[in-house]
């Protein structure tokens, strides 16, 4: 009887341990890059984007929208985003709206981490550079 009770109680902590290193594996893979279809993230960032501002067409997900960059402004003041389309990531809990303007803070740079492809609703296959804002 004692060694059925070893037995229980070993493979029942087994049990309890494995679940809880797959809950923690879990809880870290959440909390780095948004998992988008069509997404390939860089192991490391790349190159400086030399942009300051940016207008959300399309939230993709939770944290993730593709934005056009700030393009030029009128006579009034009026800001153009008709620059290059990207998509946008943020990990900190930010959720993107289609047509926020979103700035990037100073003393932050805005870096590309990825590639993004996707199909239009026309059928056409477009890829464009994934950024993070980043310090």
């Amino acid at each position: 009887m004692n060694k059925w009770l070893i037995f229980g109680g070993g493979f029942l902590t087994g049990v309890i341990v494995t679940f809880l290193v797959l809950v923690v594996i879990g809880l870290s893979n959440q909390k780095s890059s948004p998992t988008i279809p069509g997404a390939k993230m860089f192991e490391q960032p790349t190159e400086v984007v030399q942009e300051s501002s940016f207008k959300v067409m399309q939230a993709i997900q939770e944290n993730a929208a593709l934005v056009n960059a700030k393009s030029g402004s009128n006579s009034f003041g009026d800001m153009y985003y008709m620059g290059t389309l990207y998509l946008l990531i943020n990990n900190e809990g930010h959720y993107y709206y289609d047509d926020e303007i979103v700035k990037v803070p100073k003393g932050k740079k805005v870096r590309q981490v990825g590639i993004y492809r996707y199909e239009t609703k026309m059928g056409i296959e477009k890829t464009v550079p994934i950024i993070e804002i980043m310090d």
